[in-house]
């Protein structure tokens, strides 16, 4: 029992280091929801579009179409551009590296109990949602929601990793009883069950631990590129509310330093 034991601590470990984003500070804020699909840009406000670009170069203001000259549609699409170079990137990474945590909490789980634990199915629900609701991807479409880009690394290490430690925690312990409860009549060599746990454990913690030092320096080597990205895409932003005043009214970048 006390190899699980420690293999049990080497996970837990283990997934904690997934939510490891960069020191480095990016005190940027997204005061928006986006949509972001191959053909259109949605600003959103309150869950309702309104800014839309279509195609790069058509602006749409509270569903007024806007007219703009040939040197003020370059100044839209490096806009629209500049969105779309940063943020389903970003999405990308961040929906990766919690899918990467459930993964290896439902590889833990596999094969160790007739069931899958309760609590397990719970609080991987919660997970999902409470990443969906900062982040979304689909087959043709990214979304983030309105979030500052420095406080990305607490909803991951905070939130997130809570969730994901409860779910582990709990479905071990469901699975614990499950072997005792078999221990008990006599249904199949409980030590070897638990020798088998452990070893299992010990070796995917292992192989966590791996993906997610990976996951985090991958994090860390984007973390300036999308400081530069976002603040030349404020800059481009104010050249375009210059020229269309009513993009103020739905300011979408903030740079707090």
């Amino acid at each position: 029992m006390a190899f699980l034991s420690r293999s049990i601590l080497a996970l837990s470990i283990a997934l904690s280091s997934s939510t490891a984003f960069a020191q480095a500070q990016c005190d940027v804020e997204l005061r928006h929801g986006l949509i972001i699909t191959d053909d259109v840009i949605r600003i959103l406000d309150k869950g309702q579009t309104r800014v839309q670009i279509n195609n790069n170069n058509q602006l749409f203001i509270r569903g007024y179409w806007v007219d703009l000259s040939d040197d003020e549609s370059k100044v839209l699409e490096q806009f629209s551009n500049g969105i779309r170079h940063t943020v389903p990137e970003l999405v990308n990474l961040a929906t990766d590296g919690v899918n990467l945590g459930l993964s290896a909490i439902e590889h833990v789980v596999e094969g160790m109990s007739d069931k899958e634990p309760e609590v397990l199915k719970t609080q991987l629900q919660y997970v999902e949602r409470a990443l969906m609701d900062k982040f979304k991807r689909g087959d043709d479409f990214f979304f983030i929601a309105p979030q500052s880009l420095s406080q990305i690394d607490d909803f991951f290490t905070k939130e997130i990793s809570q969730q994901i430690h409860s779910a582990v925690h709990g479905s071990l312990g469901a699975i614990l009883v499950s072997l005792g409860d078999a221990f008990k009549s006599r249904e199949g060599n409980i030590e070897d069950r638990i020798n088998d746990m452990g070893q299992r454990m010990d070796i995917i913690s292992k192989e966590i631990d791996k993906s997610l030092q990976k996951k985090a320096h991958q994090l860390e080597l984007k973390a300036s590129e999308y400081c530069e990205c976002l603040n030349a895409l404020d800059v481009t932003e104010s050249r375009l509310q210059a020229i269309v005043p009513g993009m103020a009214d739905y300011d979408l970048v903030q740079i707090k330093s």
